[in-house]
This record gives structure tokens, sequence and C-alpha cells, in this order.
């Protein structure tokens, strides 16, 4: 039995999960943890990690480090996303992150964190082969992967990330009619900008305002949509991942303590995501933290987070969400598993 472990260093949220595997394409959990340090706050101000931000990261992974040594050596994959890329001392938070826990991290591209982020979604959503849209909401980023089932077809990164919105649009609570509007009016804008990319990205290469695009060249031919006429496109399925997506499937069915086994798979309609976000809304931060199934650490960002939610359900023209538990940390995983043959 092999023993490996990955870290998913987010924006927001780090993530930690321990798998024990036969080889054979069995795996059993031996541990998940998780820890909102907010790494990313402040980034489009000062373009760099704070301190107390990153004292809060290392703590973190001093003890996820703690938890991979208790079952043993093991290979440790730990990957950086938005926040880490971004930041003018990327290079001095790697090296104090080494220093203190022994860990690695290695700081992806947003590409990659679409591709990996899609094979670990798709590692328990069975693949029927329909057309389909993952989003991953972050801290600093959202990535859009437009697929043909598990097959990546285009991706689209962008900057619309919980704690950058929140930061920009969001500073009373409850949240304020015209902030919120500020809010949606911009989100919108730049899903439209994410749908017209997707829909023919490779007549339009590079950005449109905070939207990048990449594509799967096996499958779109220079200078057409990935998938042909837009009708073609239409994504089927609206899978969500990530912490926003997730606590949303936890506030609907009240889920607390947090069971991802309830959560990953549940189905949440647009108008149901509509009524949790005008109760949220309409509290303050310390009546949101009586919602036992809201994580402490995310009760001034969620509103941003359902914004982006409803805004690329209406864009996309889905009335369902499909929550999936598995995303980024998972992907690690497997490309590792993989790569190791």
């Amino acid at each position: 039995m092999k023993r490996i472990a990955s870290i998913d260093v987010g924006s927001n949220t780090l993530r930690l999960l321990i798998l024990e595997t036969d080889g054979a394409g069995n795996f059993r959990e031996l541990d998940a943890d998780r820890a909102i340090t907010r790494l990313g706050e402040g980034m489009d101000s000062h373009k760099r990690l704070l301190d107390r931000r990153i004292d809060a990261t290392l703590e973190a992974l001093a003890r996820f480090r703690d938890k991979c040594r208790a079952f043993g050596d093991m290979p440790v994959h730990a990957v950086a996303t938005s926040a880490v890329r971004e930041a003018s001392n990327r290079e001095e938070f790697l090296r104090r992150v080494y220093d203190k826990t022994g860990i690695t991290l290695d700081v992806i591209p947003w590409e990659e964190e679409a591709r990996l982020t899609l094979d670990g979604v798709f590692w328990k959503i069975p693949d029927t082969g329909d057309v389909s849209l993952t989003f991953d909401i972050g801290g600093g980023s959202t990535e859009f992967i437009l697929s043909k089932g598990k097959k990546l077809l285009a991706s689209a990164g962008t900057s619309l990330g919980i704690v950058r919105l929140t930061e920009k649009f969001i500073a009373r609570h409850p949240a304020a009619t015209e902030e919120y509007r500020a809010l949606e009016e911009f989100v919108r804008r730049e899903l439209q900008a994410v749908r017209e990319k997707l829909a023919g990205p490779a007549a339009a290469p590079g950005r449109t305002g905070q939207t990048r695009i990449a594509l799967d060249n096996a499958h779109s031919p220079s200078g057409s949509s990935p998938l042909g006429p837009a009708a073609r496109w239409e994504p089927r399925l609206l899978i969500g991942t990530a912490g926003t997506v997730t606590t949303l499937a936890a506030l609907d069915k009240n889920i607390h303590p947090y069971d991802p086994l309830k959560v990953h798979g549940s189905v949440l309609t647009r108008r149901r995501i509509q009524e949790i976000l005008d109760d949220l809304k309409a509290k303050t931060l310390e009546e949101r933290l009586l919602l036992k199934p809201l994580e402490r650490g995310r009760e001034d960002v969620i509103v941003a987070g359902t914004c982006i939610v409803l805004e690329t359900m209406d864009a996309f023209g889905s009335e369902t969400l499909t929550v999936s538990e598995y995303s980024l940390r998972e992907g690690i995983l497997l490309k590792a598993l993989a790569r190791e043959g």
C-alpha cells in the first residue's frame, strides 16, 4: 500500500488530503484538513502577501506536515495558486514555507490549475460525455473549464476571487443594495467575456479585461470554437466546486458538522441559491455566524461568492448546479500517481 498527500494553498483556504492506494485504482482517505488563512488579502492594493497572513499560513502548513508525518514517510505534493502567483514577495514566501515546514511549494499557472481541477472533479462525478462547464471559485481567482465529459476543451481564468471582490465592493454587512449592485454588474461583465471566449476563443486570443483563455489544441482548430456553433457547446451540466459552492450545499441541507459525503453530488436550484443569498445579505456578520453550516472565516466573503454562482448560472443558462466536493487537491494526487506509474 502506498500513502501520498496533497496540499492546495489557495488565496483564502488551505486544503490537505492524505490517501492510501493499492496501486490498482483503489483509494482510502486517511485524513483531510482545511484552514482559512486568507493568504490573498490585500493583493490588489499591496501586491504582496501580508505578514500576518503568511504567519497564519505557515502555522496551518506546519499542522498539515505533522498530520502527514503521523502516517509515516510519504511524498507530499503541494501547490500554490492565485495569491502566490501574483505576489511580489513570492520567493520569500516559498523560502519561509520550506524553512519552517520542509514543504516545497509548486506555484502552478492557472491553466494547469484548471486541468487538475477538472481531473479532480471527474474523479467522483460520472463521465457521461456531455458538454459540461466546471467553475472553481477561489479567493483570488475563478477558473471556468469547458469540457466534453472529462476531456478538456477550453478554459478561462479570471480575477473573480471572493477575497478580491469583497475587498473591492462589499464594505457593509448587512450588504448595502448599491454595493451589491455594483458587484453584480462587474461580475456580469466579466462573465460575458468568459462566455465569448469559450464560444469562440481562437478568434480572439489573449485577454479581455481580466479574462485569460487556454485551448486544448487537439480539439480546437485555429479560428474556430472548440465545439463549433454555439448551440453545440452550451453546457448541459454546470458543476461548481470549492468552498463557496460546498457551503451553499451545506446551508441548503443544514449539514452540520460538515459531511463531504452529503455535500458531494448535491444539486441546487437557482431559486434556492437566491433564497440563501437574500437571507445572507440581510444579516450582520455575527448573525451569519449563528448559521452552523457556515464556516468561520467565510462569513464576509460568502456574499461575493454566491454572486459569482448566480451570475454564472445566468450567463450559461442553467437553472441547476451540481456540487463537487472534489477538485484541485484530488487532481494533484491523480497527476502525481500517474507520473509515478
